[in-house]
């Protein structure tokens, strides 16, 4: 009776033991199925959101190296439906109950995102000898090509009020461009190859036009380059302010050296005392020096125009005016000085570019692209209806999974 007692015993206690193993392992294989469906989820969800991302503007991308994605929160979430529920076809224990997307978290107002995705571009047209065969261009001495294109006006009233700068506040280049009299020793800043500012400016020089240089005869406007500085509406408008920038920048410039150059100082001291012996002499040669220091910063930007280059900060090789035909404005036709050095009219726009708001640069970079997108692609085409990225929220089996994707 005891031995089977003991049996009794022995097998009531192997049947626990049998009981708590297949629930164990029972709770294994539906942990394992579990995380196996999350894990397909999980794959299957983020590749969806690649997906949706590859649907970028190809004329965009190829012709500016940007990678913008069109499309509502209703749109995007269509699509990222459409490719989860392709997806999952053929998964019969995977439920989709919900699913968002929106691109509102990267929408393209955000100049930030644009600046890294320039950036981006920049570095890798860095490795791939872009920039190098940039710089070997404008190194060279031959005179600017006569451009083919037309000065344009853009009067087209949506296309202006949907441009990304249009709410941005304006900001004087010709004040800025006079403050740089003072900061002649930070100017070499603006050439420092591999930093941000100089990327961002040499990506302007590689897809727009400036007076001198025409990348594209299919882009709208002429004076690209100069748009982004002066932010006009017409070509010969933006020519105009970044005209009276130049000279504001080589007019203080200018009156400083002459100041500087005793054998000049003299000359005006000369004629200030023949033309008002006596007391007025002292503002009669301010005026003078005004006049004369004008003359040459006007001759300056013929210089330039013409495919010259004008040193910043200027020595007796390097003046072209004299001091009567300043006065009597007569010069016959641009004056070229004895020795030409300095920097060419790109590189003073390069400058400019330097020390404007990086903002306002951006977003009239993006102006740009929407005005020739709209003359060449697609007349509908607004930049404030793209995304650089999206976030994404689905709900699989009563889970949820949240990701952003970004270019």
């Amino acid at each position: 009776m005891r031995m089977k007692s003991k049996r009794g015993s022995s097998a009531v206690f192997l049947t626990v033991i049998l009981a708590a193993l297949v629930s164990i392992t029972l709770a294994l294989i539906y942990g394992v199925r579990e995380e196996s469906v999350r894990s397909r989820a999980d794959a299957i969800i983020n590749l969806a959101g690649d997906s949706v991302l590859s649907e970028f503007d190809y004329d965009v991308q190829k012709e500016y190296g940007l990678f913008l994605l069109k499309g509502s929160d209703r749109e995007l979430s269509a699509k990222l439906r459409s490719y989860l529920r392709y997806s999952f076809a053929d998964e019969e224990d995977i439920m989709i109950e919900s699913v968002k997307a929106s691109g509102g978290r990267f929408s393209v107002a955000d100049t930030a995102l644009i600046k890294q995705q320039i950036l981006d571009y920049m570095k890798f047209a860095e490795l791939a000898g872009i920039l190098e065969k940039l710089e070997k261009a404008d190194a060279a001495e031959d005179q600017p090509q006569e451009s083919v294109m037309e000065n344009r006006t853009l009067r087209h009233g949506a296309t202006l009020a949907s441009l990304p700068s249009a709410r941005m506040p304006e900001k004087s280049l010709t004040a800025m461009a006079e403050s740089l009299a003072g900061k002649a020793t930070e100017v070499k800043q603006a050439f420092q190859a591999g930093t941000e500012h100089y990327l961002l400016n040499r990506y302007a020089f590689i897809h727009f036009n400036s007076r001198n240089h025409a990348v594209n005869t299919e882009h709208f406007f002429k004076n690209e380059v100069e748009y982004i500085l002066g932010g006009e509406t017409s070509d010969r408008k933006n020519e105009k302010r970044v005209e009276l920038a130049l000279k504001a920048m080589r007019f203080p410039i200018n009156l400083a050296h002459l100041y500087a150059d005793a054998e000049k100082r003299a000359a005006l001291t000369a004629m200030a005392e023949f033309l008002t012996p006596g007391a007025a002499a002292l503002a009669t040669q301010a005026a003078l020096a005004s006049t004369w220091a004008y003359a040459e910063a006007d001759n300056d930007v013929e210089l330039l125009w013409q495919g010259h280059k004008v040193p910043m900060v200027k020595d007796a090789s390097t003046w072209a005016i004299d001091l009567d035909s300043a006065v009597e404005g007569i010069f016959g036709g641009t004056v070229k000085p004895d020795v030409e050095k300095g920097y060419n009219y790109d590189q003073y726009l390069q400058i400019l570019l330097f020390f404007q708001d990086e903002n306002m640069k951006l977003a009239r970079i993006l102006d740009l692209i929407q005005i020739n997108m709209r003359k060449s692609h697609n007349e509908d085409f607004l930049i404030q209806e793209y995304a650089a990225g999206i976030s994404m929220e689905v709900k699989v089996n009563g889970k949820d999974y949240g990701y952003e994707k970004q270019y």
